[in-house]
């Protein structure tokens, strides 16, 4: 009995990677990559501005962002980047090094990329934001998107 459940857990632990075999997820990049990626290869954005503390994000992270469906869209058609809002990293972007002002992460202080890329708009996560191939905004959505309301959205 006892050699029968490590059997059984082993089993487990082998197979259970092949259950997520050919699911494709996004391939989120960084914004030192995309700054390299657009002067290779321009193509349209999308910022998927977060926190931690979100529940919606989250939700959306979990079972909108896999759907095989909009993976493949968002993949195939842009470059796609996670930016918690409340992120203390240092940032390098367009030519600029972008700090938070404290080195401890703290609920409503608010990256600066994050205040520059929402233009002044209030803070509300999840905010999606769309930009041309030439880092221009197209489009921002500042709510969930179910799968539908995002396919809408990256059209």
């Amino acid at each position: 009995m006892k050699y029968c459940r490590k059997i059984s857990m082993l089993l487990i632990a082998l197979f259970y990677p092949l259950l997520h075999f050919g699911q494709e997820r996004i391939n989120w990049v960084s914004f030192e990559q995309l700054d390299s990626l657009l002067a290779v290869e321009p193509r349209e954005t999308l910022i998927f501005i977060h926190t931690d503390w979100c529940s919606y994000c989250r939700k959306m992270e979990r079972e909108i962002f896999t759907k095989q469906n909009l993976v493949t869209v968002i993949n195939k058609n842009y470059y796609a980047v996670s930016l918690d809002a409340e992120s203390v990293a240092e940032i390098s972007f367009d030519q600029s090094i972008w700090k938070a002002e404290s080195n401890r992460k703290k609920t409503g202080q608010y990256h600066p990329l994050a205040l520059l890329l929402l233009q002044g708009k209030q803070m509300v996560f999840p905010s999606i934001l769309r930009f041309d191939s030439e880092f221009r905004l197209k489009n921002i959505q500042q709510k969930y998107l179910n799968s539908k309301e995002l396919g809408v959205f990256l059209e």
